[in-house]
């Protein structure tokens, strides 16, 4: 089967969907910055930095609330990436029907010059911001066991957390930085078959 061309309004569609998926992928950046600062916040501590070690010389546990807050909020983050993960995949859906009907001239230069290049853009800054919050929010714990008199009690929370936070590390890194799960090529594939 060959595949037809987009008509006029077809391509005017698929236009309007690209660019709200785009927008989408930055709204969920933004709503991951915003639950970052929303959580972060409920995880300051209320008591002044001046304060002294309590009687006794000894120091208050983080505690379970802070490490069980702070691995919420990686698997948050991590949920909000991989829709953006899932969104990217829809993105690349439609350019590569574009490009392989030969409706864009655009999606043919920009596959090419991203096949050639590196580029800082799109998915790999959104996925440095992803890196940045969740790295923070995996280390938050261990920050204010460094700022305040806390000690890293109890331990098998500092354990999975700093689990947990290499985990989303590796995969963030990978699926946003190095195309891991990345179906471009597939997709290509698929409408080549299509069109033959």
């Amino acid at each position: 089967m060959v595949l037809k061309r987009p008509n006029r309004e077809d391509k005017q569609k698929i236009h309007s969907e690209v660019n709200q998926i785009v927008n989408q992928r930055l709204l969920l950046t933004t709503l991951a910055v915003t639950i970052f600062g929303a959580m972060v916040a409920w995880l300051i501590p209320r008591i002044p930095l001046t304060q002294s070690v309590p009687v006794g010389g000894q120091s208050v546990p983080v505690g379970v609330y802070v490490y069980i807050t702070s691995l919420l909020l990686t698997v948050v983050l991590f949920a909000l990436f991989l829709l953006m993960h899932h969104l990217t995949c829809m993105l690349r859906l439609f350019t590569t029907y574009l490009d392989e009907t030969d409706a864009s001239n655009w999606e043919k230069d920009w596959s090419s010059y991203r096949d050639k290049f590196s580029y800082l853009g799109y998915t790999k800054s959104q996925s440095l911001v992803f890196l940045l919050l969740g790295s923070l929010s995996t280390g938050f714990p261990f920050l204010l066991w460094v700022v305040y008199p806390f000690t890293l009690e109890p331990k098998a929370g500092a354990v999975v957390n700093a689990i947990i936070g290499i985990l989303y590390v590796v995969f963030v890194s990978g699926m946003g930085l190095c195309g891991w799960f990345a179906k471009e090529n597939d997709m290509r594939c698929r409408w080549k078959e299509l069109n033959q």
